[in-house]
């Protein structure tokens, strides 16, 4: 079997070599018919971009397909083998620092989901390691004589340039194209392909003629830019990458043919402002990006922390519930027995001391009813026992009793048993809407109705009380201007569970609606674990 593997490896890594010999190859050429290319220096190099990812991604072997294909490449181009040896020496070496200073300066993680890996990729990979490239590459021109020593400079620059914007256009392409796999949703899928018809024909649209003139404004090429905002946002770093390489591509194709807005000046001048355009495009897409996705990441964190807390306090309070209900309320009960017992002695106490006894009954038999009625309150133990309904008939009838409300409550019986998760939200979310409708409405009716439709379960609280301030109102995004701890509890739980909460007015009134996905019932309740023991399970 381990010799099977070790002859396995070596044939698949020289395929994956091939494939980078031939990538290179391919993005090389094309990198020669970009125009203002002169003495195989080329503005914009995407075969540089192919180079580091296959270096990021293969690792340290991948040197040998890029080298084997970079001289492929200006071998046959008009330059001397030697020129071209050189120049792929120079190329596969700036994969090679690209790659070190990735992945060992800079912890570097392929998905580009932190900005830290966006700023290391632009630093180490288009900006440091590129210069290898354009340093060896540039000399070697000029020491063959293919170049004269004159325009060193210029040559230089533009080199260095144009494999930064391979890397920027091209490598965060081919790192992270398999995210937008994961739109399975086709609502998703319409809106990215909407969004790449939309990128490429405004594109089309400034660096072409199909509108009967060509634009010649240079501000004007930034008229895509709000396609590459909109990919950052809805799509992350996968989505922005492709639509940063649709415009390079089409900025790229139509400057060649002599249309767009880079193509009025001088070549150098219009070489440079093609550069800037690409750098300032992929550069800002991406840091956008990764910071809509840190934040949301940190949001995540957040909300999930929340649910943690929430989870934590139900266990505390079902704790707690069963300390007052098996402790401290026994121990008051067997106290009340006690009083109970004495006052049966009255030849041995007076009448004063008999009614204080009397009285002292009465006010331990009114804090034993109180302390059974928070640790209910607390944790119910008909929601476990006898389920969700139970629970919340027993919840309902005790407060329409205390607050004199008339509450109608409505649950459908089909329900069965939820989840132990499901169950107790759903009850802390009545529990609370209900307590602000007595707080806080002034409404003497409430209804509730938790019904069941398809997989999922709705949930509706409504009273007929002042209403809700609209600043404090929540949308089904779960997002509001300001709302009380109660209500961002019931958010976070929905949160928590995958459901929808929204508030909204009911003229007069308040309505509350929370959608819930249905989950049966699960083998983790404490109820079931009990009823195990007692069978001898």
């Amino acid at each position: 079997m381990n010799t099977s593997i070790r002859d396995y490896l070596p044939a698949r890594r020289a395929l994956a070599v091939a494939l980078v010999c031939l990538a290179y190859f391919a993005t090389g050429r094309l990198g020669l018919w970009v125009p203002f290319t002169s003495g195989n220096v080329s503005p914009v190099w995407p075969a540089s971009g192919v180079a580091l990812a296959a270096t990021l991604l293969l690792g340290p072997y991948a040197w040998f397909g890029i080298a084997i294909g970079a001289f492929l490449v200006n071998f046959l181009s008009p330059i001397p083998a030697v020129a071209a040896a050189g120049i792929a020496i120079g190329n596969a070496s700036s994969a090679l620092v690209g790659g070190y200073l990735l992945k060992r300066m800079a912890g570097f993680q392929h998905s580009l989901l932190r900005l830290k890996d966006v700023l290391a990729l632009i630093t180490y990979g288009a900006v440091a390691s590129t210069m290898v490239a354009a340093t060896v590459g540039t000399t070697t021109l000029f020491l063959t004589d293919v170049r004269p020593w004159s325009a060193y400079g210029t040559a230089l620059r533009v080199w260095w340039f144009g494999d930064a914007m391979g890397v920027l256009i091209v490598t965060p392409l081919l790192l992270t194209w398999r995210e937008l796999e994961k739109t399975k949703v086709r609502l998703g899928r319409i809106e990215l392909f909407l969004l790449l018809l939309a990128t490429a024909g405004s594109a089309v649209t400034i660096f072409s003629r199909i509108m009967g003139f060509s634009v010649r404004d240079d501000v004007l090429a930034f008229a895509v830019f709000p396609f590459v905002i909109w990919a950052a946002i809805r799509f992350r770093i996968a989505g922005t990458s492709v639509a940063c390489f649709l415009i390079a591509a089409v900025a790229v194709w139509g400057t060649a043919q002599g249309f767009g807005p880079f193509v009025s000046h001088k070549p150098l001048h219009n070489a440079v402002l093609l550069q800037l355009f690409l750098a300032v495009i992929a550069i800002t897409g991406l840091m956008l990006a990764a910071v809509i996705n840190e934040r949301s990441q940190a949001e995540y964190a957040l909300r999930s922390l929340s649910g943690r807390l929430l989870h934590l306090q139900d266990e505390e309070r079902r704790k707690l519930a069963r300390e007052l209900h098996d402790s401290t309320g026994q121990g008051l009960v067997a106290l009340q027995m006690n009083l109970a017992a004495i006052r049966q002695q009255g030849s041995l106490t007076d009448a004063r001391t008999s009614q204080i006894l009397l009285e002292s009954g009465k006010q331990l038999e009114e804090l034993v009813q109180e302390i059974r009625t928070l640790s209910y309150l607390l944790h119910p133990p008909l929601l476990d026992e006898a389920g969700l309904e139970s629970a919340l008939r027993w919840y309902v009838d005790g407060l329409a009793q205390r607050a004199g409300m008339e509450i109608n409550f409505h649950l459908e019986p089909k329900l069965g048993r939820l989840s132990q998760d499901l169950e107790t939200a759903i009850f802390r979310i009545v529990q609370e809407c209900l307590t602000n409708i007595q707080r806080h409405s002034g409404s003497s009716s409430a209804s509730i109705h938790v019904a069941q439709e398809k997989d999922q379960i709705l949930i509706t609280v409504r009273d007929e009380g002042k209403g809700m301030p609209s600043e404090s109102l929540v949308d089904a995004s779960g997002t509001q201007c300001r709302v009380g701890v109660g209500i961002r509890g019931m958010r976070e739980r929905v949160w928590e569970l995958g459901g929808y909460f929204r508030i909204r007015p009911a003229f007069p009134g308040t309505i509350v609606e929370v959608t819930l996905p249905f989950k049966q019932q699960d083998g983790d309740r404490p109820a079931d674990k009990g009823k195990a023991r007692a069978q001898g399970k």
